[in-house]
């Protein structure tokens, strides 16, 4: 794995063709349309059009779909209490799906929880974990779960709740950025969690980027109305 990070400039074209770049951004009153809206933009800034050019549906399973000048381009979308979340893969990555989500850290009754949703690994690591840290722990495979059901287009339907996507490597605290790598028993299909904004847990997942995969990084952008379109970025990449 490697790990960067750089400062943006201007918007416009800038997505490279072998990565998938997630924008997050805090939500004010309508998180929905905030989602659209920096879906729009995140779309616009792949291909480098304008903003206008590009429209946002949905597909006959209720995932985004873009048409326009972004017509083609692989997406999806998240948006939580305060956060909305959107994803853009570049044409190289071979992905025929992606997907995010991202969740406000929150008390949880966690080991409940996972007891009743999870595999029997994943609850057992969330029981093993503190106190402090379960409700975390919990998000950590929720939010992974639900972006691999986004990368499917059926998001948790169908038991997809229980499709196991593997607890945090020994010593990783929960929540904790990881590289992308694939999921247990999955065919061409990886998840990571990034490095989102404090306080929350922000996930995800690719399907059909091949194994072995080619170089694929997932690059997290942080966009705040009113400063321009990009502030920062920091990418990790596997094979």
């Amino acid at each position: 794995m490697g790990v960067g990070s750089w400062v943006g400039g201007e918007a416009g074209g800038s997505l490279r063709a072998d990565t998938v770049v997630v924008w997050w951004q805090y939500a004010g009153s309508d998180p929905r349309a905030q989602a659209r809206e920096l879906l729009r933009a995140a779309a616009a800034d792949a291909v480098g059009a304008d903003p206008a050019d590009v429209r946002v549906g949905r597909a006959a399973s209720g995932a985004p779909e873009l048409s326009g000048a972004a017509r083609g381009l692989l997406v999806g979308l998240s948006h939580t209490r305060g956060l909305v979340t959107v994803a853009v893969a570049g044409p190289r990555t071979r992905a025929q799906g992606v997907g995010v989500d991202a969740e406000a850290v929150r008390p949880l009754d966690a080991i409940a929880l996972a007891e009743r949703w999870f595999t029997a690994d994943e609850a057992a690591w969330v029981r093993s974990l503190p106190p402090t840290l379960r409700s975390t722990g919990l998000l950590d495979l929720w939010t992974r779960k639900e972006a691999v059901g986004k990368a499917f287009g059926t998001g948790l339907r169908a038991g997809g709740l229980r499709r196991p996507v593997g607890v945090p490597p020994p010593g990783a605290p929960p929540a904790s950025p990881r590289p992308l790598t694939p999921l247990p028993g999955a065919h061409r299909l990886m998840g990571t969690v990034l490095s989102g904004p404090r306080g929350y847990v922000l996930a995800c997942a690719i399907r059909g980027a091949g194994t072995p995969s080619p170089p694929v990084q997932v690059a997290e952008r942080i966009v705040v109305r009113g400063t321009g379109p990009l502030l920062q970025a920091w990418a990790s990449s596997c094979r």
